[in-house]
């Protein structure tokens, strides 16, 4: 069973696009392998100049992605595929700004609002700690994966 937890920046407008909303896939022939079976998806990616290839590289399905932006947590999800997309093809469709190669798709998507303090504090990252992309580590995961999520689901639901 997977036990990651990734921490994930977004940019709203793209976020929007193909995580919030799933996308369409019907309407698109010429979609990657990886995405050819599905009908629809929701897309996210690693930017290409982040330098977190090997943090990608440790994605594993089921594994749990937090989403942010400006000091909140704004979704839960796990780790569906992920795959190289070395045409680009998901980036040149959907994403402005934003060529990127290493893509992965999200499954059990979840609309939460937590505060970056709150967060932090269920890893023991200092209150004001801004990640980047990145994997928490091991020692920090004290808790399954469903716990934390529910951790974020209750904290949103308290502060709705």
């Amino acid at each position: 069973m997977s036990a990651n937890v990734f921490l994930v920046p977004i940019d709203p407008e793209n976020f929007d696009r193909t995580v919030r909303s799933a996308v369409d896939l019907t309407e698109y022939d010429d979609r990657p392998a990886p995405l050819a079976d599905l009908d629809e998806a929701r897309l996210w990616a690693v930017d290409d100049d982040s330098g977190n290839g090997s943090t990608f590289e440790r994605m594993e399905e089921g594994d749990l992605l937090l989403f942010y932006n400006d000091g909140e947590y704004l979704a839960t999800g796990r780790v569906g595929t992920t795959f190289e997309d070395e045409d680009r093809w998901v980036s040149s469709t959907f994403w402005t700004a934003f060529p990127t190669t290493r893509v992965y798709t999200v499954t059990d998507f979840t609309a939460v609002s937590a505060s970056k303090r709150a967060v932090n504090a269920i890893f023991d990252y200092s209150k004001s700690y801004t990640p980047g992309f990145m994997r928490v580590a091991d020692s920090r995961v004290n808790a399954e994966l469903s716990s934390i999520e529910s951790a974020i689901d209750h904290y949103s639901k308290r502060n709705a």
